[in-house]
C-alpha cells in the first residue's frame, strides 16, 4: 500500500494515491507502523497541497502526518502539519476536523509535558465540538459527539494532572470512565476504558491515595488482552510504584 502511494503519484493518478494514502490510518493508528508509513503521508500530503486538492482531504492527510510525525518524536514537523490540518479543516468548515486537529496539537503539547498550553487546545477543542449541532438536520459528528467530548474529558484530565490540579483531573477522569463503562444503549469500550482509569490511577497516586490507585490498576488489567502489551507493561510499572508508596 506504502508502494502503491508512490506508484500512483508517478503516474499522475493524483487522487488514488490521496485515497491510498488515507486508507493507511488504521496500520499507523492501531498497528503503530509509523516509520513504514510516513514515506506514503509525506508524498500524499505534498500532493494534496501541489495539486489544490479538496481542503477536508488535505486537512485529513495533513492529520494522519501530524499523528505519525508526533508518535516518532519529531515534534516540531508534527505542530506544522497538525497547524495547516486545523487551516484546511476550517477552510471546508468542517467542525469534527477542525476539533479533532485542534485535539492533536493539544496531545502534542501533553507529550513534551507543556501541561498548560495542552489543556488550552484540548478547551478550544470542546467548545468546537460543542458547535456542532444535532436536532432535525443533525450536522456530521453529531452522533459521535458525546464520546469526543468523553476523550476530551479525559485529555483535559491528563493536562490538569500535570498542572498539579488533582481535584479536577479526578472529576474529569471518573467521568471519562464512567462514559467509556457504557450503558443499555451506548456499548461499553474497554480499551477506552481502561486508558481512563490508568490514568485515574496516576492522579490517585498523585494526590496519595495508593490503595484507590492499586484499584484501578486492577480494573484496567482485567480489560485488557494479552495483545495490549505495552499498556499492561505501563501498568505494572504503575502498580510497583503505588505498592512502594504504600509501604
Amino acid at each position: 500500500m506504502v508502494h502503491a502511494v508512490s506508484v500512483a503519484e508517478e503516474h499522475r493518478r493524483i487522487t488514488t494515491a490521496l485515497r491510498l494514502a488515507r486508507t493507511l490510518w488504521p496500520l499507523q493508528l492501531k498497528a503503530g507502523y509509523w516509520d513504514e508509513v510516513l514515506p506514503a503521508l509525506r508524498t500524499a500530503a505534498r500532493c494534496a497541497e501541489e495539486n489544490e486538492a479538496d481542503a477536508r482531504t488535505a486537512g485529513a492527510l495533513h492529520f494522519q502526518l501530524a499523528h505519525c510525525l508526533g508518535e516518532l518524536g519529531r515534534w516540531e514537523q508534527a505542530n506544522r502539519a497538525a497547524r495547516a490540518a486545523v487551516t484546511y479543516e476550517r477552510a471546508a468548515r468542517h467542525l469534527r476536523g477542525e476539533a479533532s486537529s485542534v485535539e492533536l496539537l493539544g496531545l502534542l503539547c501533553l507529550n513534551r509535558w507543556l501541561y498548560e498550553e495542552a489543556h488550552e487546545r484540548f478547551v478550544e477543542a470542546e467548545s468546537v465540538y460543542r458547535r456542532i449541532t444535532s436536532g432535525r438536520e443533525p450536522q456530521e459528528g453529531a452522533a459521535d459527539l458525546p464520546r469526543a467530548l468523553a476523550l476530551v474529558d479525559r485529555h483535559r484530565g491528563r493536562a490538569l494532572r500535570g498542572l498539579g490540579r488533582l481535584d479536577e483531573s479526578r472529576r474529569l477522569l471518573e467521568s471519562a470512565v464512567e462514559f467509556f463503562g457504557g450503558t443499555e444503549e451506548r456499548p461499553a469500550e474497554p480499551c477506552n476504558r481502561a486508558r481512563a482509569l490508568t490514568d485515574l490511577a496516576e492522579t490517585l497516586h498523585d494526590t496519595g491515595d495508593d490503595g484507590e490507585a492499586l484499584k484501578r490498576i486492577a480494573d484496567a488489567e482485567a480489560l485488557l488482552t494479552p495483545a495490549a502489551a505495552p499498556h499492561l507493561r505501563y501498568l505494572a510499572g504503575l502498580r510497583r510504584r503505588c505498592e512502594a508508596a504504600a509501604r
